[in-house]
């Protein structure tokens, strides 16, 4: 008989954020897709072109909307920007978990601020001689998209395990309602928005690491859990975003292969399409819902277990 000594019923038998390299590889993951976003959309002829005519198509629908969905699309930044103000407050007040609440407001912070640097210093917009005007400037990450993704983010980071797959879809939902709204009203270019949500990306992991390193206790399921998923933690949330991520993107590239593809993009305005509006919207929402789905795994995988 062994004499070895088992461990109790609230034992660790996984610590949280027990792989270091796993959330340096997801950082980096994070900064490869935001370079590559760039590298092909914004230094690239036919990638300008391409938003372009995404942005100009916004631009003519934009023209025909009415004044009271043109207020919602003007105050849906404040509106979501808010309810997750009040959403972090209240959990740091109610669960106490102040170290936590200090690390992702640092990283809510952080992404915003990353965001201008960015934008005002490093992704620099060549003027090519392909007709598209040059009077936007920079605009890589939306400054807008990244507030509302980072703040999504925060919230994520505050909750426990069990809750935090559905934190990550009502995430998803009011950061790309935000990213889609700032396409609509032809603020900002699409992988502007893409760029934004792998921002805030990049910093929740950052972020998370230290939460689930400081908050080992809060941060550690039960098997019982695993087994009977709590409503929050069901791996139906997970499932509807990888899905409705995937569809988006392959919606847009019908769409834009429908608009005549690669071989159809010029700079004149009369050429957008509504594909290029379809493609353009899809291209907004479809990143969003995929990074919280990569969220939403990651922290699954490293969260603790008792044994």
């Amino acid at each position: 008989m062994s004499s070895a000594v088992r461990p109790g019923p609230r034992s660790p038998a996984r610590s949280p954020a027990r792989h270091p390299a796993a959330w340096l590889l997801a950082m980096a993951g994070s900064a490869a897709l935001l370079l590559g976003l760039f590298r092909v959309f914004v230094t690239t002829s036919t990638g300008q072109l391409t938003e372009y005519l995404a942005l100009e198509s916004a631009t003519h629908r934009l023209e025909g909307m009415r004044g009271p969905v043109l207020a919602v699309l003007d105050r849906l930044p404040e509106i979501v920007g808010v309810l997750g103000a009040v959403a972090f407050l209240a959990l740091a007040v109610w669960r106490r978990r102040w170290l936590a609440s200090a690390v992702a407001a640092a990283g809510f912070a952080a992404a915003n601020l990353t965001t201008q640097l960015l934008k005002s210093v490093v992704l620099v917009r060549p003027d090519l001689d392909n007709g598209v005007p040059y009077y936007t400037g920079n605009s890589m990450p939306s400054g807008h998209t990244t507030f509302a993704a980072a703040a999504a983010v925060a919230v994520f980071l505050l909750v426990a395990p069990r809750w935090r797959p559905l934190t990550a879809a009502l995430g998803a939902v009011f950061a790309t309602a935000v990213g889609a709204g700032t396409f609509v009203e032809a603020w900002h270019r699409p992988a502007d928005m893409a760029a934004a949500y792998l921002v805030a990306a990049f910093w929740g992991f950052a972020a998370g690491f230290v939460v689930l390193r400081t908050g080992a206790d809060w941060n550690t399921r039960g098997r019982a859990t695993a087994r009977h998923p709590h409503p929050g933690g069901h791996p139906g949330w997970e499932v509807a975003l990888w899905t409705g991520g995937t569809a988006a993107l392959l919606g847009a590239g019908a769409a834009f292969a429908a608009a005549g593809g690669a071989a159809g993009p010029s700079a004149d305005p009369a050429a957008a399409s509504g594909g290029h509006f379809v493609a353009g919207l899809l291209f907004t929402v479809g990143p969003g819902l995929l990074v919280f789905a990569v969220l939403a795994g990651f922290f699954r995988w490293q969260s603790g277990r008792r044994s």
